[in-house]
Parts: C-alpha cells; sequence; structure tokens
C-alpha cells in the first residue's frame, strides 16, 4: 500500500512540474507552442469608409532566420497604374495603418508622397500625423507612395487613387 502511495504522488508531482513550466513558458513570452509568427513586412491599409489595401512594390525585410524578402519593382508607376483603382474625395482625411501578425508598424519612420500620374515627376509629401493623412483638393489621377522604415528593412507600397 506505502508503495503504492508513493507512485502516486510521484506521478502527481511530475504532472504538476510539466503544468508549471507549461505556464511559465506561455507567461514569458515563448509563445511557440500556440502562436506562428511569420515575420512577413506589414501590410498598408487605407482606411476611409471602406479599407483598401495598398500594393507591397519594393521590399527588402529580413523575416528572422535568415530568411529575407527581396523585391524589386523596375517601373513603379506602371506596377502602380495596374492596381485597382481607388476612389476617393477630394481634401478628406483617409487613414493609413501598417500591420502583420497583430503586429503594430505604425510608430515606425514611415513617410508619403502624392504623385500626380497625368504628370510625371510631380511629387509632392504628405504629412503623416496620427496615421491620418489629408488629401489634395484637385480632381485627378494619383499615385500614392507610402514607405515604411523599420528595423527589419523597408516596405514601398503604392496605390491608384482617383479623386473626384
Amino acid at each position: 500500500m506505502e508503495r503504492r502511495r508513493s507512485s502516486i504522488l510521484i506521478s502527481l508531482v511530475f504532472i504538476v512540474l510539466i503544468v508549471i513550466i507549461y505556464l511559465l513558458i506561455k507567461m514569458s513570452g515563448f509563445n511557440f507552442i500556440s502562436e506562428d509568427y511569420d515575420g512577413n513586412p506589414p501590410n498598408a491599409i487605407l482606411h476611409y469608409k471602406d479599407e483598401s489595401r495598398l500594393a507591397k512594390a519594393n521590399i527588402h525585410w529580413d523575416k528572422g532566420n535568415k530568411e529575407y524578402v527581396n523585391k524589386e519593382v523596375k517601373d513603379i508607376k506602371d506596377f502602380a497604374l495596374k492596381q485597382e483603382e481607388i476612389i476617393l474625395p477630394l481634401g478628406k482625411e483617409i487613414g493609413i495603418e501598417l500591420k502583420e501578425n497583430g503586429g503594430d508598424f505604425n510608430k515606425h519612420k514611415t513617410t508619403v508622397e502624392l504623385w500626380n500620374s497625368d504628370s510625371p515627376g510631380t511629387k509632392s509629401k504628405l504629412a503623416l500625423k496620427d496615421g491620418t493623412i489629408i488629401l489634395p483638393r484637385e480632381k485627378g489621377s494619383y499615385i500614392l507612395e507610402v514607405n515604411l522604415y523599420a528595423e527589419e528593412g523597408n516596405v514601398q507600397y503604392l496605390g491608384n487613387l482617383k479623386l473626384n
């Protein structure tokens, strides 16, 4: 009888230790047991009434574990104009959000430029404040360029805008 109690006690201690180790790992931030983080560059999303995703153009990104994403687009104007047209109103404030895998990339250095696609070379910088920009008050077709600079690398996002 004594021997049986001792083996039950050892089994119970072993199970308790396994549960404690599991809980320590979960609480320490090493979520490799349940969370799959792929390290891809974030998506750029425009917010007005609906969400519109910008296309990733030039990418130089370190995913970790010696994995890299390198994509180069030679003709970014042609690439941008092939994207689905996003129709937005003149002079409105729109949001820009950068996110992936629940990670928040909105605090990283980000620049925003707007090109007039009818007259190449006409670029203007837009101020990005609290994740929003204000669109120009002139009708036309534009290319929106958003550049993210993070520790993992940089990503250029492009959108084909039509302002009415």
